[in-house]
Parts: structure tokens; sequence; C-alpha cells
């Protein structure tokens, strides 16, 4: 019995999602601490993943990725990372910050560019809208890659935290 593999970013049909959780290699490979940091860094992107599974039209699927809210999801965990570092010393926070920002920029940048693909696959119409949909698909496919190469990268930021119970 063949296996139905879902079409790439840049194969699907108008309206269609690609596969795009495989792309999250670092999920669920948790190493000390980060378990539940982890879980908290990707908890806004599969929550909208199943959000546009659930979705029942293009523009519904295209609402579920609110890049701008996704990217606000990112700060928080930011703020969560500073908010958990145990060196309280201004200049310290201010280094990480700097830091986490360098760490992040790939993710935020991925989630600017899937804004304005966005917008224009919302906008497209007629013979544009399946190239449109498509490149909407191909910027969604590099975010949740974005979203895994940032996370490797907070990891051992993250490992140096104190474990926590809470989200």
């Amino acid at each position: 019995m063949a296996h139905h593999r879902p079409p790439s970013a840049a194969t699907v049909e108008f309206g269609e999602l690609p596969e795009l959780a495989r792309a999250l290699r670092a999920m669920g490979s948790t190493r000390r601490s980060s378990g539940e940091r982890q879980s908290h860094f990707f908890l806004a992107l599969i929550d909208a993943r199943r959000g546009a599974a659930d979705a029942t039209s293009p523009e519904a699927k295209v609402a579920a990725f609110d890049a701008p809210e996704l990217a606000r999801a990112l700060d928080r965990v930011v703020e969560r990372i500073l908010a958990d570092w145990a060196d309280k010393r201004p200049s310290a926070r201010r280094a990480l910050r700097a830091e986490l920002s360098d760490r992040v920029a790939p993710y935020a940048s991925a989630l600017t560019a899937l804004a304005t693909q966005a917008t224009l696959a919302l906008g497209a119409s007629g013979d544009g809208r399946l190239a449109a949909w498509r490149a909407w698909t191909v910027q969604l496919a590099v975010v949740f890659d974005a979203a895994d190469r940032t996370w490797i990268a907070l990891q051992s930021v993250v490992d140096t935290l104190p474990a926590t119970t809470t989200p």
C-alpha cells in the first residue's frame, strides 16, 4: 500500500498546505532544563498549524499563521528567557538581550517575509493566485525551518537556566 506523501511547498495546489512539522527536527529533542521552554517556544507555531489544518478556506489558512502574532510570541519567549536569567545586573541583561536578538533574527526575518507573502497571497486573483499561494507556502516552510534553527541556537542559553515548572 503506497503512502500519500504531502506535496512540497512549491507544488501544492491552491488552498493546500505542505507538510510543515517535519522541518521541526529539534522539537522533542530536549536536554536538561529545556523541555518546557522548548514547548513554549514552539507552541504558537504548532497552534497556528493546527488552526490552519482545521481551516476551511485558503484565507482562513493564511489567517491562522498570523505572522505579527507569531512574532509577538517569539518576543514573549525572549522576555521569558531574560526573566529567568540568574544574573540580574542591567549590563548582563543588555548583553543577553543583544545575544538573544541575534539568535532569533533569522526566525523574526522569516516571519516578516511571511507577512508580506500573506498579503500578496490574499490579494492575488486569476492566474496569479496559484503562484502567490505557492510563494506563501514556500515562505511558510522557511518559517518552520527558521524556527527549528532558532531553537537550536537558543538551546545553549536555555540549558543554563534553572529548571521551571510553569509554561
